[in-house]
Parts: C-alpha cells; structure tokens; sequence
C-alpha cells in the first residue's frame, strides 16, 4: 500500500484507499467478464464487496482485516492485469501457419 498501515491512516484516507482498490476490482471484473473470464470477474467482485463490507470502522480487528483485503485486492489486480496484458500481446503478434511453424522447428 502506501508504507502505512489503515491503523495509522486518517479516516479520510482509509476511506479514499478502500475506493481507490474497490473501483480497480470493479474495472478488472468488468474487463474479465468482456474477456469471458467469468471466475475472475466473480472473484474480483467478492473481493471488492468483501473490502466495503468492512467500512472505515476504527476498531483495530476490523482494520487489519480490511489491510489484508487491500493487500489481497491490489495482488488479484496487479495479477488479472498482467495476465490480461500478455493476453494482448499475444493477440497482436501476427499467426503463423501450423506449415510455416512446422518448417522453423526443424
């Protein structure tokens, strides 16, 4: 996250977190679900309604469980994104004939 922890955070600042991951989780499930990848795009969605279920409560059980959903929130983003990205590339890459593959292994 940013070096501190929800506990040392302002509320204000806990609250703008907890938004800044949730709104990633929302736009990575839409991207999954445009892609078909309906699981992640589920997973992405309980892990985003998972984070705003824990509000901005000041108890310190429920901050540190909100810290670990932040902290699994931006891993499954940073993961989905790049694997949506290498999805990408791949795609732009121009194909090759099974023929022509056939040829440069050998």
């Amino acid at each position: 996250m940013t070096g501190r922890t929800l506990i040392e955070m302002s509320p204000s600042e806990r609250a703008d977190m907890m938004t800044l991951v949730v709104n990633a989780l929302e736009s990575v499930a839409e991207d999954a679900g445009e892609r078909g990848d309906l699981k992640s795009a589920r997973n992405a969605t309980y892990l985003a309604c998972s984070i705003r279920g824990c509000g901005i409560e000041a108890s310190t059980d429920m901050l540190r469980a909100a810290e670990i959903l932040l902290e699994q929130g931006i891993s499954y983003v940073a993961s989905l994104s790049e694997r949506f990205e290498g999805v990408s590339n791949e795609s732009d890459e121009p194909e090759v004939s099974s023929e022509h593959q056939s040829r440069i292994l050998h």
